[in-house]
């Protein structure tokens, strides 16, 4: 039984025949010019169409093939903040800042405002004495827990504790001492807030509501819209490669994959658009920048592999290898083919076996 037959497959996706013709159309000039080389009996080669030659060893290893898509780099939970109030912008974070826990966005008519806690929960109301108890209170409380200020017991409930807690934070900040957040006032987030694009700008005269910037969490994301068909065979968690403008490869994963696809154009399929966490922080203040999205979309463990230039085209769709020393060619059959690396089966062959490759 072939190694390939042997070889665990993950979403195995084109079969052995598809990916022969694919390497033809790579090795086949090539590797006929250095098989006319291997046999020349000069020690040196000739100075006509002749290849250097070299040796590689054969190995097991794991192959990915990937395919690459434009995307789009940017970062995650993009929300939209709102001016808390009628007024003028007298301060407006730099794009590309980031704001930490307790600290504010914007001000309006020289007063600060849009203040940053971490959670998840969105503020849907004013949090003060006389409050329901609820989880944006715990959130609240927490909040002011990690900023220095004791508001009693963590919990879902309001006390006196917390009045007096959310007074210090009010007063610290040069706001009315009294006792009480406005909805409004409050920016939720993850981590660390990212300023993204302004929508207003210092100066300009805004209404209460009107979208002023965009902020976000740190976390490096990619978007890119993909065949709906080979989308429908991705699924989270799925490792993917993006390499940035500036040529630098970062890795990361798939955190989500929509369920609906947009319809294309004559000219084009249905795409649905997916999403990539990047491991990486390093990557520069880069948003709205374009990057290439490297999919895994066919994995083959544990299979023996040479490097695809040492694969001879001995006739129509037939390949051999040639082991170093002997000058002996044998009969190879292929399957997948990634990273300049092909699987290959036949007779005499195994790992470690030194093949000619060129130099």
């Amino acid at each position: 039984m072939s190694a390939a037959t042997d070889a665990p497959r993950l979403r195995r996706r084109r079969r052995a025949g598809r990916a022969a013709a694919g390497i033809l159309a790579v090795v086949a000039v090539g590797g006929a010019a250095w098989a006319i080389a291997s046999r020349d009996d000069s020690p040196t080669p000739a100075a006509g169409g002749t290849v250097p030659l070299t040796t590689a060893t054969a190995q097991r290893r794991d192959l990915i093939e990937r395919q690459d898509v434009g995307g789009t780099f940017g970062f995650s939970r993009t929300q939209s903040i709102g001016a808390p109030a009628a007024g003028t912008i007298t301060r407006l974070r730099a794009e590309g800042d980031t704001v930490g826990r307790g600290h504010s966005l914007m001000s309006i008519d020289a007063e600060a405002t849009a203040w940053v806690i971490y959670g998840t929960r969105p503020m849907y109301r004013d949090l003060g004495p006389g409050v329901t108890n609820g989880s944006d209170v715990r959130q609240l409380e927490r909040n002011l827990a990690a900023l220095g200020y004791d508001p009693g017991r963590v919990d879902a409930d309001w006390t006196s504790s917390t009045t007096a807690a959310v007074k210090e934070f009010e007063e610290d900040r040069g706001l009315t001492e009294d006792g009480t957040l406005r909805r409004q006032d409050v920016v939720v987030s993850d981590g660390p807030a990212r300023v993204g694009a302004h929508k207003r700008e210092r100066g300009d005269v805004v209404q209460a509501g009107a979208p002023v910037s965009e902020v976000s969490s740190t976390t490096p994301v990619v978007t890119a819209d993909v065949d709906a068909g080979l989308a429908s065979s991705l699924r989270r968690g799925d490792k993917v490669e993006v390499t940035l403008p500036n040529g630098r490869t970062v890795r990361g994963a798939l955190t989500r994959v929509g369920t609906v696809a947009t319809a294309g154009s004559q000219d084009s399929d249905p795409t649905v658009e997916v999403r990539a966490a990047l491991s990486s922080r390093r990557t520069g203040r880069l948003d709205g920048a374009p990057v290439t999205l490297s999919l895994a979309i066919d994995e083959t463990k544990d299979v023996l592999a040479v490097p695809l230039t040492a694969l001879v085209a001995t006739g129509p769709g037939e390949y051999a290898v040639e082991l170093a020393g002997s000058r002996r060619l044998i009969p190879v059959e292929l399957g997948t083919s990634a990273d300049g690396w092909v699987q290959v089966t036949g007779d005499g062959l195994a790992e470690g076996t030194r093949v000619v490759v060129p130099a």
